[in-house]
């Protein structure tokens, strides 16, 4: 029976500034709660006629763009600086506790900047999806997503109430793969069976 390589359903892991062809220093963006959403669409221009009024006699692609969507769940500071503390986005710093206070150690935190003005490019890096099953990683690089070239920006909405769990929803805008080499891709289904190996990132 036909299926996708990803699979139809279930769960995955999504893995920050994963590389393809060697152990690198990726971070495995778990555990989440909701639904990592990848989504591409495709602008489309119309070209018109006026014989044929408001109907187009052909379309020209405008671009694609592409974002992936990680709520992000019980999430440690180290994981939070990677992703909405990313680069200059924040900074991850020990604050040396003083008088008046009497601590026991010195406090680690995540201070979050203001963004204005900043390219995203630069920074980006790539991003593997793999499915999992029975929380485990599948282990077959030609199940696996990779998406050359992501950016993480923020748009979350922290809750307190007694019922409803935080989350950060992180997202990554993808960008069209601009290095020498490619033209213009976004990613891999399915990756060669030579990828570097992702036991033991999650």
């Amino acid at each position: 029976m036909p299926k996708l390589p990803m699979g139809d359903i279930g769960p995955c892991i999504v893995i920050w500034a994963y590389n393809m062809f060697a152990a690198g220093s990726p971070l495995c963006l778990g555990p989440y709660l909701g639904t990592v959403s990848l989504r591409m669409v495709d602008s489309v221009s119309d070209v018109q006629e006026e014989g044929y009024g408001d109907a187009p006699v052909d379309g020209v692609f405008s671009g694609s763009v592409m974002e992936l969507d990680v709520p992000m769940a019980r999430s440690t500071l180290d994981e939070l600086n990677g992703t909405i503390g990313y680069k200059e986005m924040g900074v991850q710093e020990y604050i040396p506790e003083v008088a008046p206070f009497t601590p026991v150690a010195d406090t680690d935190v995540l201070m979050l900047k203001n963004m204005a003005g900043c390219d995203m490019y630069a920074n980006a890096e790539a991003i593997l999806i793999a499915p999992v099953c029975n929380n485990v990683p599948d282990s077959d690089p030609a199940h696996w997503i990779m998406l050359f070239k992501c950016h993480p920006w923020r748009d979350f909405e922290l809750t307190f109430d007694r019922a409803g769990q935080r989350i950060h929803m992180v997202k990554f805008k993808v960008f069209p793969n601009q290095d020498s080499g490619y033209c213009g891709e976004y990613g891999l289904w399915g990756l060669p069976s030579l990828a570097q190996a992702i036991t033991g990132i999650c």
